[in-house]
């Protein structure tokens, strides 16, 4: 999560449309525009449109016409709705109302964007939001025609839907408490298949099951079943990733040692993609990617592997060097031979719950300061942070920031809370600040607490990224949110990435979706914050499949505005405006990503 902050106020242009006074100007050609007339004069018109400001000159205007604001938000909302684009139209018309009470059609519009809204999900098999729906309406007109015929009788169609679906879930926890692991997640599985709204809740119990058959299968000695299992779970709960990690690695990366001792190159390629993926600084995983590029007789690469698990860097990538390193990584992971001495243990992150009293201490590295109260995390995300820096700043080809970032490891998620102001369901923040005119960040923080789910394996990555990004934009009043966030996705696992992508696909199952216009242009985060990220990621990793991923990190030292964002949208992926960008996007998500 990123907050980006400048020391000097500029007017930013990222207001979406259903936020803003609309006016038309007709021009002669016979078109005409809809957006926020600020400025009219002998010269022209300048008007203010979603995506920027555009200037006619007065023998291109026929004439303008103006709207009240009750007005305009009504007709937003009217054509939100004929687009069944719901939540929109509701928001224009909330609008519309609370400016205007006595508008009897902002009112009338609105109990009957409810209605349609509650129906239309309940067809989706949207159960919550149909009931909130349903809801708003008995609240906003108890009398309207809409209540007092049909909404009892949909409340009532929904309440029976739920039950189906809680007996579903009770049948698949009664088969997962008889470990008749399989048929449980088939259970689970049909679960989905019937409402989105389960996600939440059935996720976690699946990821669960996942990781019961994983243990079997390590009990059988099947251990790269094993592990696709841990792959699955935190496809399905990324908050686990810390506290499997170790597991996963005892799985996975004793095959590999087994095809390098065979000379079977190829496998042992494989299966550490595996292994990267999941866990890209694990000094085991390191290791073993160290003695593979070894095996293809890649010196410096294997050094590069061998350094970053000792959090140092590479000097001369020479074979007494080579050795010299492996050595020590051997040293301190207590590695034999083929034999690695891996702590299978899954509760890692209760050893970092203890917290020192009194003020915070401080942890020095290369590139960060760490004010932290327990020695061994602070030490463990040290050595992790600078491999990350080090890993994103190659993979993205931005430029690093200068001087130290702070990172702030509080004790408990109250503390953190209490100390940013966030809520509950941030991980960690990045703030940053760079002032007018300056190349450079000011102020760089990092901010989570010791026992964050995903700590070490993904909010410490996704964190750092913002630093390098804000670092790279030249003007974080409007640069994107939702690029910030996209790219900072892209540098965290993939399992993590895979939850986001697979979250999305079932949302457009439900055709929700929040439009690309209103995406690019939020300033803050939506009720639903994973729908945001999931979003902003998967317009990255669009970016990323057509253009590769450095060309792709190259736009955040271009979007200067919000016009210029979307001009350099439109470059990347070569559709001829944002309507057919949407469609392609869409497309592709829905496809699978290809």
């Amino acid at each position: 999560m990123a907050q980006q902050r400048a020391t000097s106020v500029c007017l930013a242009l990222l207001v979406a449309a259903s936020f803003c006074l609309a006016d038309t100007v007709h021009l002669k050609n016979g078109k005409s525009l809809e957006g926020e007339v600020i400025r009219e004069d002998d010269e022209g018109v300048t008007l203010r449109l979603p995506y920027g400001e555009i200037k006619l000159r007065k023998s291109e205007v026929e004439a303008v016409e103006r709207q009240t604001p009750t007005e305009y938000r009504i007709s937003l909302g009217k054509r939100m709705l004929a687009a069944e684009r719901f939540e929109q139209a509701v928001r224009a018309f909330e609008e519309a109302l609370i400016g205007d009470r006595r508008s009897v059609e902002a009112k009338r519009m609105l109990a009957n964007t409810y209605w349609l809204q509650a129906k239309k999900y309940r067809e989706l098999n949207r159960f919550v939001e149909a009931r909130s729906a349903l809801e708003k309406l008995q609240k906003l007109d108890p009398k309207a025609e809409h209540v007092r015929h049909t909404a009892g009788e949909l409340l009532q169609d929904l309440n029976a839907k739920e039950q189906v679906v809680d007996g579903y879930i009770a049948a698949a926890r009664e088969l997962a408490n008889k470990n008749d692991i399989s048929r449980a997640l088939q259970a689970y599985e049909k679960i989905l298949t019937l409402t989105p709204d389960a996600r939440a809740t059935v996720g976690p119990e699946m990821a669960d099951c996942h990781i019961k058959r994983a243990a079997s299968y390590m009990q059988s000695g099947q251990l790269l079943n094993a592990a696709g299992d841990f792959e699955a779970a935190l496809r399905l709960n990324p908050k686990l990733a810390d506290q499997i990690e170790r597991l996963y690695c005892s799985c996975v990366l004793p095959n590999i040692l087994n095809n390098l001792a065979g000379g079977d190159l190829g496998s042992a390629q494989t299966d550490l993609k595996r292994a990267l993926e999941v866990a890209p600084n694990n000094k085991n995983v390191l290791y073993v990617a160290g003695r593979l590029e070894e095996a293809l007789g890649k010196i410096p690469a294997a050094c590069d592997a061998y350094a970053r698990a000792l959090g140092t860097r590479v000097a001369n990538p020479t074979p007494a060097y080579l050795s010299e390193l492996r050595k020590r990584l051997e040293t301190e992971i207590n590695a034999k031979g083929d034999r690695l001495n891996i702590d299978t243990s899954m509760a890692e992150m209760q050893g970092y719950a203890a917290s020192s009293s009194g003020e915070a201490k401080q942890l020095e590295t290369e590139n960060f300061t760490i004010y932290h109260y327990n020695e061994a995390l602070a030490r463990e995300a040290g050595t992790r942070m600078e491999a990350d820096r080090l890993r994103i700043l190659n993979e993205t080809g931005l430029r690093p920031w200068q001087g130290k970032t702070r990172v702030f490891l509080h004790r408990t998620q109250a503390e953190y809370t209490a100390r940013t102001g966030l809520p509950e369901w941030t991980g960690g923040v990045t703030r940053a600040t760079k002032p007018s005119g300056s190349e450079h960040l000011q102020q760089k923080d990092i901010h989570s607490w010791q026992t964050s789910p995903r700590l070490l394996s993904s909010t410490l990555p996704h964190e750092i990224t913002h630093v390098i990004v804000n670092e790279n934009a030249l003007d974080l009043n409007v640069f994107p949110r939702c690029i910030n966030e996209g790219i900072a996705v892209a540098m965290e696992p993939k399992y993590h990435k895979d939850y986001y992508m697979n979250f999305l696909r079932i949302r457009l199952k439900s055709q929700d979706f929040i439009p690309l216009t209103e995406l690019i242009a939020a300033k803050d985060y939506p009720r639903d914050p994973d729908f945001f990220y999931a979003e902003s990621y998967a317009l990255i990793e669009y970016l990323i499949s057509l253009k590769g991923i450095k060309e792709t990190t190259a736009v955040v030292k271009n979007c200067t505005s919000l016009a210029r964002t979307y001009s350099e949208l439109l470059r990347l992926t070569g559709a001829g405006n944002l309507e057919e960008l949407e469609t392609k996007w869409r497309d592709w998500i829905i496809a699978g990503g290809k």
